[in-house]
């Protein structure tokens, strides 16, 4: 029989777990648009002045150039970061 209840209280219950999802969906979108990353570090990571080093340290750890080699280039690289910041 329809006399204009809520149902017995019940009703409240579906809305705090349908506002709770609301914001659960909220934050993955975000988080999947990189809006809760920190785009800074990643930024560095990718273009910072440490790339090249890390480059060089992989090919000596894989064994392409000797330490001579890596000494050699690492002190190159940073005579080039240094007249450049001049």
């Amino acid at each position: 029989m329809m006399d204009g209840s809520w149902g017995d209280g019940w009703w409240w219950p579906g809305i705090v777990v349908m506002f709770i999802f609301m914001v659960f969906c909220m934050m993955m979108m975000a988080r999947m648009m990189g809006g809760m990353s920190d785009s800074r570090s990643h930024e560095s990571e990718r273009h910072g002045p440490d790339v090249p080093e890390r480059t060089l340290a992989n090919r000596l750890a894989s064994g392409e150039i000797d330490v001579d080699e890596y000494e050699r280039l690492r002190d190159a690289l940073h005579r080039a970061g240094k007249s450049t910041r001049t």
